[in-house]
């Protein structure tokens, strides 16, 4: 598909219409890139096909398809997108309410801005995000130029990545709640593409990474890539600013220990499912020496089964060791938090979630989540941990999560938005505490209305 500019925002990563967009790719009606959030230039251009070449629909389709309508009818040189949320979670109390604001134009016949601001108060401070002022806090997600030459887009300024198929995380690269100040070059051809990121982490300590990503694009059937990804400090390196030439040849001939990594994804559909995949190699030892491997790997499943239920399955292990680093300024993190997998290291999370889907717009489901984490730290690494290098996974005393809950969604027409849901959660070992088990039961409600 080439993009020509048209909304030039993204769609939060956690708005209600991230289901159906969901819905639509498993249905093959749709394709979406390997980055989010999605912008809106991916999604509408895509669905304005669908009802001007009148294609084939079932009733549940022609449903989906309609909740799009705050997006179909934006004005395509100057827009907004508007959320509005208000959340209720009962033991433990917390309220939470934030307007989204997103916007973007045209400011020449090949070059858009997109700006995205999120004012959020909350009786309880996100201590990873920006510094409030009386219970508020205002994230600056999003302010950027976007420039396409031919097949060549071009992107530079701040916003969030999250890269591979899965839901809300990934291996190689996440989200942040502030994003990234960063560029992003992408260039799609028929059946290959190719990205390159750079990020400025911290610019105080010298810290940056670079990713690069070369890819193949078979919509129907098949995608598969390779990512390099290298982490590095203490200056700013020239040579890392080339996407065209390997991170790992050129780290290695400028006798430097960066922390780089190799990332694997595919994805497959079959029928009206798809399987994807990741494998993240951090470290691997090809000659025979004592030395730890540093692996971790990602599997899932997403289906519509029996035309109306939303199905999706995933897997996530991450080894110990992984994203550590024996040069403190190269750790695999932004400030305190991974910027691969956000529970870090020495962990495995499972999760599955069924969804009912149907023309009522009354959407009932499950969701079950299991998690255990070790006591490996990805600020530990095995040059100062020491010991055996092949420890049991997980390692140490292990904290065990189990998650159920039960929800219900209902859409009103296509501006609003309700949620309900009740769960249970039972821990283990606590803060990796033996014995320490507590048990905790949930009721959340949520409203949003998109404007």
């Amino acid at each position: 598909m080439l993009l020509f500019i048209l909304l030039t925002y993204t769609i939060p990563i956690d708005s209600p219409i991230m289901d159906n967009i969901e819905y639509l790719q498993i249905r093959s009606l749709i394709d979406i890139p390997l980055i989010r959030p999605y912008e809106v230039e991916w999604v509408i251009p895509q669905i304005d096909e669908l009802l001007i070449n009148d294609v084939k629909l079932n009733p549940l389709d022609r449903k989906i398809i309609s909740l799009f309508n705050p997006l179909l009818t934006k004005n395509q040189d100057f827009s907004y997108l508007i959320h509005l949320n208000a959340i209720y979670q009962l033991e433990p109390e917390y309220r939470c309410g934030f307007l989204d604001l997103r916007l973007g134009g045209q400011l020449a016949k090949n070059i858009g801005f997109s700006q995205a601001v999120r004012c959020q108060r909350a009786s309880d401070i996100d201590t990873a995000g920006p510094k409030p002022w009386h219970d508020f806090q205002v994230y600056l997600t999003e302010g950027l130029m976007k420039m396409e030459v031919g097949m060549i887009h071009f992107d530079i300024g701040r916003r969030n990545y999250l890269l591979g198929f899965g839901d809300d995380n990934d291996l190689l690269f996440s989200l942040d709640s502030q994003a990234y100040d960063s560029y992003l070059l992408f260039i799609p051809t028929r059946y290959f593409e190719f990205y390159n990121i750079f990020s400025v982490l911290d610019i105080s300590q010298n810290r940056y990474i670079s990713i690069h990503r070369i890819g193949v694009n078979l919509r129907k059937f098949l995608k598969l890539g390779f990512s390099e990804a290298l982490l590095f400090g203490q200056s700013l390196e020239p040579l890392y600013l080339n996407p065209f030439l390997p991170y790992y040849l050129s780290q290695w001939g400028l006798d430097r220990n960066d922390n780089i990594m190799w990332c694997f994804d595919i994805q497959l559909r079959l029928f009206e499912s798809i399987i994807y995949g990741e494998l993240l190699i951090d470290d691997y030892m090809y000659e025979d020496d004592e030395y730890p491997d540093k692996l971790a790997y990602k599997v899932g499943f997403k289906s519509v089964l029996f035309d109306n239920f939303l199905v999706k399955m995933n897997y996530t292990f991450v080894d110990k060791w992984v994203y550590t680093h024996r040069i403190q300024d190269n750790i695999y993190v932004r400030g305190t938090h991974p910027l691969g997998f956000p529970l870090g290291n020495d962990v495995d999370k499972l999760s599955c979630a069924v969804k009912f889907i149907n023309r009522f717009g009354l959407y009932p489901k499950l969701e079950l989540e299991y998690v255990r984490k070790g006591q490996g730290s990805i600020f530990l690494p095995y040059e100062q941990e020491g010991g055996t290098w092949t420890p049991p996974f997980p390692s140490g005393i292990v904290e065990k999560k189990l998650k159920i809950n039960f929800g219900l969604d209902y859409t009103l027409r296509y501006d609003f938005y309700f949620r309900a849901t009740a769960g249970k959660c039972f821990w283990r070992n606590y803060g990796h505490v033996p014995g320490n088990n507590l048990d905790d039961t949930t009721f959340d409600l949520s409203l949003w209305a998109i404007l």
